[in-house]
């Protein structure tokens, strides 16, 4: 009996130690099992090692694309990386079932009118909600005879927001002169402007209520009928509205198109047509850019310097683990199934795999941290700091300010408020140095992470973390969730249209996808935005686990701060939709930055 008594206690204290251990923060200069350390960080170091990919393209391919520009990413992933079974199940099964629902339905080519009828009959594409783009297309009559001037500003405006709240978000700028692509068209767009108030171009542009959104440089040289520039201006001191839209302003002699308010569907077609052209471009430029390229790939690398330098002990290897929760095995699943040959990219995208390389690899080279990495930045240097309705900029501020204040307390907290224990740190300098390292094809390589600060006090280190969790989460969360909301219905955002922008077309319907690509785009939006982890700030029990008490407890203030910025949404949403007047173009609510809908990593 004493020998099993003492067999019990023997197995708790064994327990214990193994859970201190796993709870143990330390730095390496003060750990008292470094030996332990260095085995544990040289296993890390074996299974997560950087990679240029060559996505299975031949040599000529990646010449053309220039691969050693594109971000690296994971080798291979580990098997820790891999989705829990509940979240492998939930993502099989719903890739699955669309992929049958396209086999079943995505059939011929469809008529908007067939797409309007099948969204309102199917329950399957109607769960939990049908898509906003769909809802505001059928709500405002759009090609319909029956529409009123107040349903088409309404549609105007929605094209207009979502340049600043939709899946791409950080284009708008302001302009203090009207760009050379319009001049030849001033006269034109002037005349009987609905939403220019009687003031010419030049004025709005001294006033500063002139914008662009400027999708000209996505052709990288490829023949292509649409590379847009769109102008927009401030309506009624309070609403961003659209201004014209140039379809291909690379060119000279460009067809230059604007809205009206007045005449009949016919009349006012050609300008619904380069809304739906424009939109298309941009889903490119979102799924290239702002999302796969600049949230997915360049977080990547991050995480695998971070497995590689930092002991799993390390504190802030704590604090940015839940942020790369199953991030590897998404990428590995988008490299496999749509960026590679013969993938979703090339058969059911306008660009291509090719295109969509290159215009990563092109971007990524002129990335630097102080200009692309920070939010701060991209709406000072756009100037976009007082655009009105810009719900997105308002919302993404808050959480960078939460995300912030916490990672400052953290790390001030572990590093005793000395810079130069930052200094000192061998682990968080090998990071920084892997980081910036020159991306290479032969090995060896880096991230080649151009602006990166020096890691030599605590408020360079706050603010490099603080921008990769913002990226992680809301970056990412902004980027990914409305995906189906947007391109679920072809006319709102396709993922690729046919034949070319065309001033006499007869009807909408030339262009559309037909029914197995916009089938196969509904498909990957069902997937993609499918919540497998946990929102901004809770995170699971095995990351709570790791961390010590102190850790633990900038947690749970941190939540208090999430809890406080979901309020002020839901206020400021409730009191959007009291002030809008029935007979006055409303104003949309933003919800996509609530902190509950904000996930903590590229889960997905």
């Amino acid at each position: 009996m004493w020998r099993g008594k003492y067999l019990l206690l023997q197995s708790r204290l064994a327990f214990q130690c193994v859970e201190f251990q796993s709870r143990s923060v330390s730095f390496r200069q003060n750990d008292k099992d470094i030996e332990t350390r260095r085995r544990n960080l040289e296993k890390a170091r074996s299974k997560y090692q950087l990679e240029q990919k060559t996505f299975k393209l031949t040599e000529d391919q990646r010449n053309q694309v220039n691969v050693v520009d594109v971000p690296p990413l994971i080798h291979t992933v580990p098997r820790e990386e891999h989705r829990s079974i509940k979240a492998t199940i939930r993502f099989t099964v719903t890739g699955a079932f669309y992929k049958v629902y396209q086999l079943r339905y995505g059939r011929g080519k469809w008529k908007i009118q067939d797409m309007i009828k099948h969204f309102k009959t199917s329950y399957w594409l109607s769960k939990p909600n049908k898509p906003m783009g769909f809802e505001v297309w059928t709500k405002e009559s759009v090609d319909n005879n029956q529409q009123t001037p107040l349903q088409r500003a309404q549609a105007d405006h929605w094209f207009a927001w979502q340049r600043l709240n939709g899946v791409t978000r950080n284009l708008i700028r302001r302009v203090h002169e009207v760009p050379q692509q319009f001049d030849s068209f001033l006269d034109t767009i002037q005349e009987n402007h609905p939403y220019l108030e009687g003031l010419t171009l030049s004025e709005h542009a001294q006033n500063g209520t002139l914008y662009t959104v400027d999708l000209t440089d996505v052709d990288m040289g490829e023949v292509k009928p649409a590379a847009p520039m769109a102008l927009f201006t401030v309506w009624k001191s309070k609403l961003l509205m659209p201004v014209a839209i140039n379809i291909d302003a690379n060119l000279p002699n460009a067809e230059v198109f604007k809205p009206s308010t007045v005449g009949t569907a016919k009349d006012v077609r050609a300008w619904v047509n380069a809304r739906i052209w424009f939109n298309m471009v941009d889903a490119q430029f979102h799924e290239s850019i702002t999302h796969l390229g600049f949230t997915h790939m360049l977080m990547d690398g991050v995480s695998v310097c971070m497995h590689r330098n930092l002991s799993d002990r390390h504190p802030i290897y704590k604090l940015l683990l839940p942020h790369f929760q199953y991030m590897h095995v998404i990428n590995k699943n988008a490299q496999d199934d749509l960026i590679e040959p013969g993938g979703f990219v090339d058969k059911d995208m306008y660009f291509g795999n090719i295109h969509m390389l290159k215009l990563i690899a092109r971007h990524n080279k002129n990335w630097t941290y102080p200009t692309n990495a920070s939010i701060h930045a991209s709406l000072n240097s756009r100037e976009a700091n007082d655009i009105p309705g810009y719900f997105f900029r308002d919302d993404a501020l808050r959480l960078h300010r939460a995300i912030n204040q916490f990672v400052s307390e953290y790390a001030s907290h572990y590093y005793r408020n000395n810079d130069l224990n930052v200094r000192s740190d061998q682990e968080i300098q090998s990071f920084r140095e892997e980081l910036v390292r020159p991306r290479s094809m032969k090995g060896e390589g880096g991230c080649g992470m151009n602006g990166i600060p020096e890691f030599d006090n605590i408020q360079n280190l706050v603010d490099v973390l603080t921008n990769f969790i913002y990226i992680c989460s809301v970056e990412h969360s902004a980027t990914n969730f409305p995906q189906y909301d947007q391109y679920a219905f072809p006319p709102n955002m396709a993922a690729t249209l046919h034949d070319k922008p065309d001033r006499s077309a007869l009807n909408l319907d030339h262009a559309m996808p037909n029914g197995y690509e916009m089938f196969s785009a509904i498909a990957v939006m069902k997937v993609l935005t499918l919540v497998l982890t946990n929102s901004l700030g809770s995170y699971e029990s095995s990351y709570l686990n790791a961390m010590d008490n102190e850790g633990r407890s900038f947690v749970r203030k941190f939540q208090k701060d999430l809890a406080i910025i979901q309020k002020e949404i839901h206020q400021r949403n409730d009191a959007i939709i009291a002030n809008n007047k029935e007979n006055d173009v409303h104003e949309y609510p933003y919800e996509w930055l609530l902190p509950v809908k904000v996930l903590n990593s590229i889960s997905i």
